[in-house]
């Protein structure tokens, strides 16, 4: 006889006691059946878009600790085959920031790469007057190739070389200053000339190549004998300092042949009207400089946002590529602007910080040129 079991044979049954037990509803309502609501499109597109945002904001952090070497061939006009291949590496404004244990990016970035000398073209020390980083990258510079020459010039964030309130030791420079030329580097307080064969290099600042020094000598003559009239110390070895560099300045400059060629380094980019102002200024085939940070904001297609200088396009907003990184064509020099390796609290506003724009040093190639 076929009797009907008084329980589900399974306890899986999903209508047995057993398993309906556990619900604590015993009639579905309406919501039972309502189907789940997918996520409104508009909030989908705002998720989309923040975790966009993190991913961009990451992969930019991790580069800005890295850094990048450019590397950019400068064809000089008449340059003889002696110095063709000559190179240059270039870093600019480094702003106090480290990258790493004692500089560890900069010799990563530079690996086996050779060059003949270094130039810095200012803006080294932070805010604060930290000299540290600095040194720490002259450290890594001597020993990746102790026998290049280290230059350097102050830029318009630097605290001032050379003054009567420092004497240091007996010096009229500042502490920075002495804590780099003990690292081997050199304030190009003078032009210097390379010399190889019977073609010269010339390697100076602008401000150099356009002074009057005629002017400049009475000036200095002046504070000489008023620091002597006084006694003060300080002020004596100032005004000493300042006669040697100009009677250097004066004797390099009668030196200068029309034929040679001249870098000039300078923090902050000349234009073209003043690259023509003076009869030396003219003569410049490359000119390095820095300062615009490259622009600090740059978006890919546009280039840098903004800019803060009034001598720019536009005061700076969307002022273009040319104007403030890179490689261009000023009357008959070429001028090369470092986008730098720090950034800037001082000229940008608190928010700014380097997007799209890693940090880089150059390698300078000169190579001959009939143009």
């Amino acid at each position: 006889m076929n009797r009907r079991p008084q329980q589900s044979r399974s306890q899986y049954d999903a209508f047995s006691p057993r398993h309906t037990a556990r619900f604590t509803a015993s009639t579905p309502d309406a919501r039972f059946f309502e189907p789940r609501k997918n996520m409104p499109f508009s909030r989908r597109i705002l998720l989309l878009a923040l975790a966009a945002l993190l991913l961009v904001a990451a992969g930019n952090f991790i580069a800005n600790r890295f850094i990048r070497l450019d590397r950019v061939s400068v064809p000089i006009r008449g340059l003889p085959e002696s110095f063709d291949g000559y190179t240059l590496l270039h870093i600019s404004d480094l702003k106090g920031e480290s990258f790493g244990s004692s500089q560890r990016a900069l010799s990563l970035a530079l690996n086996k790469a050779r060059y003949d000398a270094v130039v810095i073209t200012g803006d080294m020390i932070s805010a604060r007057g930290n000299a540290q980083p600095f040194y720490a990258l002259l450290d890594v510079l001597r020993s990746h190739d102790a026998s290049a020459p280290i230059y350097f010039i102050p830029g318009d964030s630097d605290p001032v070389p050379a003054s009567a309130a420092h004497f240091a030791g007996g010096s009229p420079f500042a502490p920075w200053v002495l804590g780099a030329q003990q690292r081997g580097a050199q304030l190009l307080s003078s032009p210097q000339a390379i010399r190889r064969g019977a073609h010269t290099v010339w390697l100076a600042t602008g401000s150099q190549l356009s002074l009057d020094i005629d002017a400049m000598q009475k000036q200095f003559e002046l504070q000489y004998i008023q620091a002597r009239s006084s006694g003060g110390e300080n002020e004596i070895e100032l005004a000493t300092y300042n006669l040697k560099w100009l009677e250097e300045t004066r004797a390099a400059r009668s030196d200068m042949q029309e034929g040679d060629t001249y870098i000039a380094l300078a923090h902050a980019p000349l234009s073209g009207e003043e690259l023509a102002l003076n009869p030396l200024l003219s003569r410049i085939h490359l000119l390095l400089c820095g300062h615009y940070l490259g622009g600090m904001l740059r978006l890919p297609m546009l280039g840098p946002l903004f800019v803060p200088s009034a001598s720019l396009p536009r005061y700076g907003i969307l002022p273009g590529d040319a104007c403030v990184s890179g490689l261009r064509r000023e009357g008959r020099a070429y001028v090369y602007t470092s986008s730098g390796l720090g950034s800037s609290v001082q000229d940008y506003p608190a928010l700014f910080f380097r997007l799209f724009n890693p940090p880089s040093v150059s390698l300078i190639t000169l190579t001959p040129s009939s143009l």
